[in-house]
């Protein structure tokens, strides 16, 4: 019976774990919110749920296995991958001779790599990577990057017409 409870309980480590699933789910809402004020198919939940199972998985894949000889620790995080890429290619589709949700695959992708970087401790590295990815997002649908033709008329007076001789 003794066998059952090898680990002791860390409170600052849990609260470092804890502290990483927090950040996780905030990063994870950050993104998703912006795909949801974008009616994009997966949204707030969905990323949610992706950057803290990824983040979970990094604490697991990191802390489970100290008691196992010749432990792996990415082996466990390196399936994260294969499952989301498995999600995401369920996401993209072809319709009308166009590829759709191309960007909700990946941004679901880039989601899993955040929440493993926090997992792993890197939450600055994380927080920054979210950053990034919903201001990219975003500014990908300003209309001054749309390619859309603009016009701009300049009008200037001169004052002395003969100054301006060919």
């Amino acid at each position: 019976m003794d066998q059952v409870f090898i680990r002791s309980f860390d409170a600052m480590l849990e609260l470092r774990h804890f502290t990483s699933i927090i950040l996780a789910c905030i990063c994870g809402l950050l993104i998703g919110y912006e795909r949801k004020a974008r009616n994009k198919q997966a949204g707030v939940k969905t990323h949610v749920i992706v950057c803290l199972t990824s983040a979970l998985m990094m604490i697991i894949s990191k802390e489970a296995f100290l008691d196992t000889p010749h432990f792996d620790t990415a082996r466990v995080a390196a399936q994260v991958v294969s499952g989301i890429s498995f999600i995401g290619g369920g996401i993209i589709f072809m319709r009308d001779k166009r590829v759709s949700g191309l960007t909700t695959a990946s941004g679901i992708w880039a989601t899993a790599g955040i929440g493993l970087a926090i997992g792993g401790g890197f939450w600055f590295f994380g927080a920054v990577c979210s950053a990034i990815i919903v201001i990219v997002q975003k500014l990908a649908y300003e209309p001054l990057l749309q390619r859309k033709s603009r016009q701009v008329n300049i009008y200037c007076e001169i004052p002395n017409p003969t100054i301006v001789q060919s």
